[in-house]
């Protein structure tokens, strides 16, 4: 299963591990400063913000990153689940305006074949 997941990703153990690691740690860091600015308003509660957007466009940097993979490595069955999983994504991120360029790179991709 982890083999499996690790492939759908284009990614090895240590790169998975890496990047999961590094999110977890802003996450932790947002976790914080939310907190103590809770407590104290000395501590950044924009801090927390700017750290909740930087997990943010790292996931959505991963997620396109792995969009791209798969496309690029035959990994859809078809043109059509391409554009599932894509939308699948956009709707996560609720950015469909700001992904657009992927769907277009869907339809440069498969116009080709």
């Amino acid at each position: 299963m982890m083999k499996e997941h690790l492939f759908r990703h284009g990614l090895s153990f240590g790169e998975h591990f890496r990047n999961n690691w590094s999110l977890t740690v802003m996450a932790l860091k947002a976790a914080f400063y939310t907190f103590g600015h809770g407590l104290t308003p000395r501590i950044s509660g924009m801090r927390a913000s700017e750290l909740h957007n930087e997990i943010w466009v790292e996931g959505r940097k991963a997620s396109l990153n792995d969009l791209n993979h798969r496309l690029e490595n035959g990994l859809y069955a078809s043109k059509k689940d391409a554009l599932e999983e894509y939308r699948a994504y956009a709707a996560l991120y609720n950015e469909e305006p700001l992904m657009k360029e992927f769907a277009r790179q869907i339809e440069r991709h498969c116009s080709g074949k």
